[in-house]
């Protein structure tokens, strides 16, 4: 496990015992230097990430505080192989990268994609249990930092790829049913994410749980008719036409059928 991350509440574990867990200026710095590390930060961008648009007259001087606060913490953990160092009006933390969980994330997440394109499955489904075995919740937990939002959007949406890449691949390799609670959360998290209901309706049909797939493309239908005046598109019509037509692999004999709390309150 890397021992820097931002993928659920930010923790850099060399540092824990100097900086401590309450200390929010000097994690929100933190943040914003795992996010980019070997990158030149500029002051006014660490200015953005703990104050967004009404910084203090005092902001640039307590930056340059948290900022040395941060680099005592690198000398008291006695790493050699890590620093903050003053670069013009602003900093780089000097790290390897592959101590950070995101950067290792993306790169796993790689891996799988191009371990899935040249037909290695069972490589490709390791990769990506690695990769999402990385986050422990949303990126910046805990920390509200509008400035850093975009970058945090685009890795929870390249998490939700990942996840659906592999459980598409489980279950086209017959293992539907042991990614069937992950995929209940993923639609939960993500109840508009078509192709994660789709691959859900697919899964539930291949245990035997035809009722519950359907179910599933009905809560859809009506959350995006009373939301959006909208249907369900291509992908979660073609899953639907699937288990209609019977080209989804037959139910399981004598599965059992999900609860309706097990799939969800309809909204």
């Amino acid at each position: 496990m890397p021992d820097f991350g931002i993928l659920g509440q930010p923790y850099a574990e060399p540092l824990r015992s100097s900086i401590g867990v309450n200390r929010r200026r000097e994690w929100i710095i933190l943040s914003a230097l795992m996010t980019r590390p070997n990158s030149f930060i500029s002051t006014n961008a660490l200015i953005d990430a703990m104050w967004d648009t009404d910084p203090p007259r005092t902001a640039r001087e307590q930056v340059m505080n948290c900022l040395g606060s941060i680099r005592r913490a690198i000398t008291a953990s006695g790493a050699a192989d890590m620093r903050l160092d003053r670069v013009r009006d602003g900093c780089v933390f000097g790290v390897d990268a592959e101590r950070i969980d995101h950067v290792v994330f993306s790169r796993l997440h790689a891996e799988a994609e191009s371990a899935k394109a040249l037909g290695r499955v069972e490589s490709s489904l390791g990769l990506y249990e690695r990769a999402l075995a990385l986050w422990r919740g949303g990126v910046y937990d805990g920390l509200d930092v509008p400035s850093l939002a975009s970058h945090a959007a685009a890795l929870e949406e390249q998490q939700a790829i990942a996840a659906e890449e592999y459980f598409a691949l489980s279950i086209a390799t017959g293992r539907g049913s042991g990614v069937i609670p992950r995929l209940l959360r993923h639609v939960g998290e993500h109840p508009l994410r078509e192709r994660g209901v789709a691959l859900l309706m697919s899964a539930l049909h291949g245990e035997g749980r035809t009722h519950d797939a359907h179910a599933v493309y009905a809560r859809l239908a009506r959350r995006l008719g009373e939301g959006l005046a909208i249907g369900p598109g291509r992908e979660v019509r073609q899953a639907l036409d699937a288990i209609l037509d019977g080209t989804v692999p037959l139910p399981a004999p004598g599965a059992d059928e999900f609860s309706d709390a097990e799939l969800g309150a309809p909204s």
